[in-house]
């Protein structure tokens, strides 16, 4: 899984502090305080990875990241429930899940344990990106150490879907809408792996470190990638990759396990830090962080609302949401999920956020007032 065991010794918090670090300027306004009907329904796996909104086909495509062992987030734990690799595929306009696409049918992998690969284990999803415009999806097999590729219509995969990458440990992937390529983070050999749409590997950017999750700003040529320095935690920073040229530009200095997303609107980078619960805001001209928000939280993913300028925070570890104004920075509110929440996104035509429940069959549902 993505969530690999991250020294969590951190007591959480109840209250959020924001620490203002500079001024930014602001395009707009969010509204003030929303408030939210929370609900949950069967998402049809047994544990909610990543996952991925397709607004035209009112669909949400989920990994179903139920592995062998799975991670509390301290420890590694039995899993349940059999091991049935898939892709799940859930209607945002019945909530309820609509088909299945069966990862089954690939080559196994090995998983690692510091450098040494140890553990046979199947090629089980966690990250996962969609490109709507050319009907793929691509998910990373962690644990594995694979990336498969297939259509967005498929019922099942073969091993030809399958790129094999042994100790790569991949984690976060994005799609560039222009190009069809996928960027994938390769936690393992520290380098951001390039698929073709047809699922090829096509080239890899090197010059990283334990890169982890990565995002795009497609408007300025530019790729962000995050890094999980799991051991020394020592080596923090979001990297900036100009994908004119695939090189890196710039590392930029953050708290250790940080996770970037982008802004459409503004450009702003979001850096969440999962491990000390800080989120960075950067700003893209001068690439420096302008805003420090301490959470007392643990801010495992970002979504951005852009229509109506709000950045919600999934706090795995606290159960919770929290919601803030996407140009000032200012916390709005926080809404307790009872559940903790692995990764979560925001359908921009009706403001409602979808997070898929950490070692949990639902998915939990946040629908405005």
């Amino acid at each position: 899984m993505n969530l690999t065991p991250l020294g969590w010794t951190r007591a959480a918090s109840a209250a959020a502090a924001l620490v203002v670090s500079a001024a930014i300027a602001v395009p707009g306004t969010a509204s003030a305080a929303p408030s939210y009907t929370v609900t949950a329904v069967p998402a049809g796996v047994s544990s909610g990875g990543e996952l991925a909104l397709d607004a035209g086909r009112k669909q949400l495509f989920i990994a179903d990241n139920n592995d062998s062992l799975r991670t509390t987030g301290k420890d590694f734990i039995p899993s349940p429930d059999p091991v049935r690799p898939k892709v799940e595929v859930f209607s945002t306009v019945t909530k309820t899940p609509v088909r299945s696409i069966d990862l089954s049918n690939q080559p196994g992998g090995r998983m690692m344990f510091g450098t040494t690969e140890v553990l046979p284990v199947q090629q089980v999803p966690d990250g996962l990106a969609i490109d709507p415009k050319r009907s793929r999806v691509l998910v990373t097999n962690a644990h594995a150490s694979g990336i498969t590729v297939f259509s967005m219509d498929a019922k099942a995969v073969s091993p030809r879907n399958l790129i094999a990458l042994p100790t790569s440990h991949p984690m976060g992937a994005v799609a560039d809408p222009a190009t069809g390529k996928f960027y994938v983070g390769l936690n393992g050999t520290n380098k951001v792996a390039i698929v073709s749409s047809g699922g090829r590997l096509v080239g890899e950017i090197p010059n990283l470190y334990k890169a982890s999750f990565p995002d795009i700003d497609a408007s300025r040529n530019r790729l962000y990638v995050g890094n999980a320095d799991y051991d020394a935690k020592k080596n923090n920073f979001v990297a900036v990759i100009d994908l004119r040229t695939n090189r890196v530009i710039k590392k930029i200095a953050t708290p250790s396990n940080s996770r970037a997303k982008v802004d459409p609107t503004t450009g702003r980078i979001w850096a969440n830090s999962f491990d000390t619960g800080k989120i960075s805001i950067i700003d893209p001209v001068s690439l420096r962080i302008v805003k420090t928000i301490d959470t007392k939280t643990s801010p495992s993913k970002l979504a951005i609302d852009a229509k109506r300028r709000l950045v919600y925070s999934a706090n795995l570890q606290r159960k919770t949401i929290t919601v803030y104004n996407a140009d000032s920075g200012a916390i709005l509110t926080t809404v307790p999920t009872g559940v903790a929440i692995h990764t979560i996104a925001v359908d921009q035509a009706t403001g409602i956020v979808y997070g898929t429940q950490h070692i949990g069959k639902n998915l939990t549902i946040l629908t405005p007032r």
